[in-house]
């Protein structure tokens, strides 16, 4: 049986497994499962629609489910680790949705149908907007703005107090407000597997398309690029990205 504290409240109706542990003044509305080996700290609200999978845990005074406009849902991956004071908005439409293994620190929020993938770290106060898309093996900084509705590619790095009004590529350093592509995230690539052939066309590819000086990538060399026979696979989902989005170009 579950291990809820008598301080908290949790509404009939609420589905949690056996071994899920909720701390005192927590609140957990009547359709929010919550999956095995889960830890809810105290002074939690889990509202909504909410589902959580395996072994996360939530820390206190974090906020999941609840929406402007009334109850969202919401759907949790497994293990997860959500820090002190986060946000995370119900999706009145769409479900918001955070895959698995993700840290989200302290006072960070997540907006209304947001989609966050696997294996993220998002730094202390990272803002996602509404409708965004956050994909795999992301890494922000403090006070990280992502705006309402714009997709940050896999493995790309966010710098301090930056501001992602736009589409971002996969596997990039961004910085600024808005943002500028500074180079390869090569740090992150290599603990994540890459080999050096792969960051070495990447860092060519990245030199040639987003020179660092200009808010817009280079038609020219996205062009060239493309027309390579031997063209590095990763460097064709970086071009795919930009092409199939506002990646890099300019407000």
């Amino acid at each position: 049986m579950a291990d809820i504290s008598p301080h908290a409240v949790v509404e009939q109706g609420a589905e949690l497994a056996d071994d899920v542990r909720v701390g005192a003044f927590t609140y957990v509305g009547p359709e929010v499962r919550v999956g095995g080996g889960c830890v809810i700290e105290n002074n939690v609200t889990l509202a909504g629609r909410t589902v959580l999978g395996r072994n996360n845990h939530v820390f206190p005074m974090c906020v999941i489910g609840a929406a402007d406009d009334g109850p969202g849902a919401v759907i949790v991956g497994d293990a997860n680790s959500i820090r002190e004071h986060v946000t995370v908005c119900g999706g009145p439409a769409e479900p918001t949705r955070i895959g698995r293994d993700n840290l989200i620190m302290i006072d960070c929020h997540v907006g209304a149908g947001a989609l966050v993938g696997d294996h993220c770290i998002f730094a202390n106060c990272t803002h996602v907007g509404p409708g965004a898309a956050i994909e795999d093996y992301i890494r922000t900084s403090g006070f990280t703005r992502i705006e309402q509705g714009v997709t940050v590619g896999a493995y790309t790095f966010i710098a301090g107090f930056a501001g992602v009004d736009r589409d971002a590529p996969p596997y990039a350093i961004v910085q600024g407000f808005p943002y500028r592509v500074r180079g390869v995230n090569a740090q992150n690539l290599k603990r994540c597997g890459f080999g050096d052939e792969d960051i070495k066309a990447l860092k060519q590819a990245f030199h040639a398309v987003f020179n660092g000086q200009d808010d817009q990538p280079s038609e020219k060399a996205i062009r060239k690029l493309s027309r390579a026979r031997d063209i590095n696979p990763r460097v064709a989902k970086l071009l795919e990205a930009i092409r199939g989005g506002k990646a890099g170009e300019g407000s």
